[in-house]
């Protein structure tokens, strides 16, 4: 959720420095000069925006100024033309449009109203009790005349839907690989109930592959996809997968995810005797944090050239002056690991090449986030 810095009374258009809002007499929008939107171009792109996640209005200012006046646009088709709603309607109707259509949005329903207020889609009363619909953007004008809310959420429902009945068959798609991989050994039981644990190297394959299915879930969060996994005496303590754009925060790489959960579980930030599982190849933040939890062993998949600290980069591990020493092992289901990571930044530029992705600060990072 975006927070206001700056209490109630925050005009973000005060902030922007150096910009200036021509609206005219009658209060309209900023409008640029640019070609009028059709009404499919705009179904279109909100339902490839629908497939994007945590969109801050503030960062969309600068570098995507069309996509969000369309979003804009878009919520103040929630609201009346003629006559204006009370505060408490109007902010139902914001939620809604939150809760459907602009669910990409980061955002809540006060700020959000605050937005269209300053930018001229919504048009508040003197008293600042009543809201209407403001003069939209000309270009958006004749379009927005023959939209309505239910099909525009109509078209984002169903892109959402495709969405992610694609991400599921991919998801199913690498459980079925990877779950050909693990070879487990049988021991008299012919109808395959009874399993005994595998061998150590089919082992770290079994967990290996585990912390693959972790990192799909990341995939489906729009992260970039790198899963991890503790495991002491052979049982699974905790699982994590990368969430620094969900959680807003740089240091929820997948192994901070899996030891912290761990350490919970525990009781004891000191993971002694555990093995930490994980799809890529370190970085050094983790590495410190996996050297000061007294993990034993360390096994990872693929090796990331750019900030890998277990050898690629720099190697933490084999620094003499450190008090404690975890063993590493890596290459484990490597090219599966390493396949993942590929596919996903290829949906990332084709994505990008189509204008369905907004570039950001993630975009094209290798590494976790």
């Amino acid at each position: 959720m975006t927070h206001n810095p700056c209490g109630n009374d925050w005009r973000p258009l005060d902030m922007l420095a150096g910009e200036e809002r021509d609206r005219g007499d009658s209060g309209a929008a900023e409008d640029e000069a640019g070609p009028a939107v059709t009404v499919e171009l705009w179904l279109r792109r909100l339902a490839e925006l629908s497939r994007r996640q945590g969109l801050a209005i503030g960062t969309m200012l600068g570098a995507s100024r069309d996509d969000l006046d369309l979003l804009l646009a878009s919520a103040a088709l929630h609201l009346p033309v003629e006559q204006g709603l009370g505060e408490r309607e109007a902010s139902e109707r914001l939620r809604d449009f939150l809760a459907t259509t602009g669910a990409m949005l980061d955002t809540d329903h006060a700020e959000l109203r605050r937005w269209l207020v300053d930018l001229g889609f919504v048009e508040r009363s003197d008293r600042g009790t009543d809201y209407r619909r403001g003069t939209l953007p000309s270009r958006l004008q004749d379009a927005a005349a023959r939209l309505d809310v239910p099909r525009l959420a109509e078209a984002v429902g169903r892109a959402r839907a495709a969405h992610e009945s694609e991400r599921l068959a991919r998801k199913q798609a690498w459980l079925a690989r990877a779950a050909a991989a693990i070879e487990v050994t049988e021991q008299g039981d012919p109808s395959g109930l009874a399993r005994s644990l595998p061998p150590a190297g089919d082992r770290d394959a079994m967990f290996m592959a585990m912390a693959l299915d972790q990192a799909h879930n990341g995939w489906a969060m729009g992260e970039v996809p790198v899963g991890a996994l503790v495991v002491r005496d052979g049982q699974v303590l905790a699982t994590g997968f990368n969430q620094p754009i969900a959680n807003h925060d740089p240091t929820a790489h997948a192994e901070i995810q899996a030891m912290r959960a761990a350490a919970a579980l525990l009781g004891n930030y000191r993971l002694a005797g555990c093995t930490l599982y994980v799809t890529l190849e370190p970085c050094a933040m983790c590495a410190g944090a996996i050297q000061h939890a007294r993990i034993a062993r360390l096994v990872y998949g693929t090796r990331d050239p750019k900030t890998g600290a277990c050898g690629s980069v720099v190697d933490l591990f084999a620094e003499a002056r450190l008090n404690h020493h975890t063993v590493v092992d890596g290459g484990v289901l490597a090219d599966r690991c390493g396949r993942l990571l590929s596919e996903f930044f290829a949906e990332r530029r084709a994505l990008r090449r189509s204008g369905a992705l907004l570039p950001d600060a993630e975009d094209g990072d290798a590494d976790q986030g």
